[in-house]
């Protein structure tokens, strides 16, 4: 089973690489039309056969993330474009796959550091869909200076806590539970389930407590950005 896996895998490695060759001669600076044109096209016979090898990279790393779907549509997109774009820079010592999936997973942690930086990602209870709450949405200018990086402030912020509110607000029965922890924990890219193994706290019970406060949280942020 695993000999036709490895046939099929490199009959599909050598269909990638002629296409890619195919690109690579047809110049995109070309004064021809007509081999600007034959690029285009092996570039979209190169898209489709990526797009139909089934070795597509599922990115289970982050399977568990509530906005999953949108996160990984985006992220090929992006991907396929980078590939278009940095085909010269392919290395035909390795498999081409492997090579769009390395990108693929680089754009994947981009659109979802993207999202992290514009809010919180906030579960409802019935712990099956997620939304974003933007603190954009707060007030009409950016939130933060451009020339510093918007998720390192937004830590520093809630690390200093200059009112100590975000390290009084903590579970019931577990107060190394607080809205300080979580946060930083949520900033940096740790999922619900890993939180919640962390301290022995159920899914439910931790991001009910997280969401019932976060209106009080954005209102608290609100002062220092």
């Amino acid at each position: 089973m695993n000999h036709n896996f490895q046939e099929r895998d490199d009959v599909l490695n050598l269909k990638l690489q002629q296409l890619i060759e195919e690109i690579k001669r047809c110049s995109a600076s070309s004064d021809s039309a007509t081999i600007r044109g034959k690029r285009r096209i092996a570039l979209n016979k190169l898209v489709n056969a990526i797009q139909s090898s089934g070795r597509l990279s599922r990115q289970s790393k982050w399977l568990g993330e509530p906005n999953y779907e949108d996160y990984y549509n985006e992220a090929l997109q992006l991907t396929l474009m980078e590939v278009c774009q940095k085909i010269d820079e392919y290395n035909p010592q390795y498999p081409v796959m492997s090579w769009v999936n390395k990108i693929f997973s680089w754009r994947f942690s981009d659109v979802r550091n993207k999202e992290m930086k514009r809010g919180f990602t906030q579960i409802p209870k019935d712990q099956k869909s997620a939304t974003v709450l933007c603190l954009d949405d707060i007030n009409n200018e950016k939130f933060l200076p451009n020339d510093i990086s918007e998720i390192e402030q937004l830590k520093e912020i809630i690390q200093e806590d200059s009112e100590g509110f975000l390290r009084s607000e903590y579970l019931e029965k577990y107060p190394q539970v607080n809205l300080q922890i979580i946060l930083l924990m949520l900033l940096s890219e740790k999922k619900w389930k890993e939180i919640s193994q962390e301290f022995g706290v159920p899914i439910s019970t931790i991001s009910s407590f997280y969401q019932r406060r976060m209106s009080k949280i954005i209102d608290y942020i609100q002062k220092y950005i």
